[in-house]
């Protein structure tokens, strides 16, 4: 049998009666399926980040051995290799000075940085300073590309996979180009 239904008034007399109050359903328990489901998002989530902190520790412990050097170097081996990579630079820089910008005889200092792989080939270069003249800048870059491959590296205790070469290159304004030493 239903359980009975209570009554509820407004006024001492018993008048207006208001309706009958209605059951309310109960708050919905979380069902054992549900609690496993967040429960096993929450494991997916976790092992995905995981392996995400693997694979990047993983890249960390491949990444190439740099060494960086500049016209400070004063290490033998690599004071040699800056002396003939700035040599071959110069020369094929001098050759090959924009045309135009010795004709209009613009000038400028271009500071570049210039990664060279053990095997002597580019693995990148770019500008770190401009020369305030694009078409410098732009012949910078050019000077490195048609220069490679440098000679190999020297083979030190330290084993690096690519020299860093920071330089700062004068462009004069009749038509040469200089390693700032």
């Amino acid at each position: 049998p239903p359980p009975p239904q209570a009554r509820v008034v407004t006024s001492a007399q018993g008048e207006d009666p208001q309706p009958d109050a209605q059951p309310r359903p109960l708050p919905e328990r979380p069902q054992p399926e549900a609690a496993q489901t967040v429960r096993e998002q929450r494991d997916a989530e976790m092992a995905r980040l995981a392996a995400e902190v693997h694979l990047r520790s993983e890249q960390y412990a491949k990444r190439p051995n740099r060494k960086f050097v500049s016209a400070s170097t004063r290490e033998y081996a690599y004071a040699n290799y800056l002396r003939a990579w700035v040599d071959r630079a110069e020369r094929v820089g001098n050759l090959n000075y924009p045309d135009e910008a010795r004709q209009r005889r613009l000038a400028g200092q271009v500071v570049i940085t210039v990664g060279v792989r053990r095997d002597g080939s580019v693995e990148s270069s770019r500008v770190l300073r401009s020369s305030g003249v694009a078409m410098l800048d732009a012949a910078a870059l050019r000077v490195i590309q048609l220069a490679q491959p440098f000679p190999a590296l020297p083979k030190t205790e330290d084993n690096i996979d690519i020299l860093q070469v920071t330089r700062t290159w004068l462009f004069l304004p009749g038509g040469e180009l200089h390693d700032d030493r």
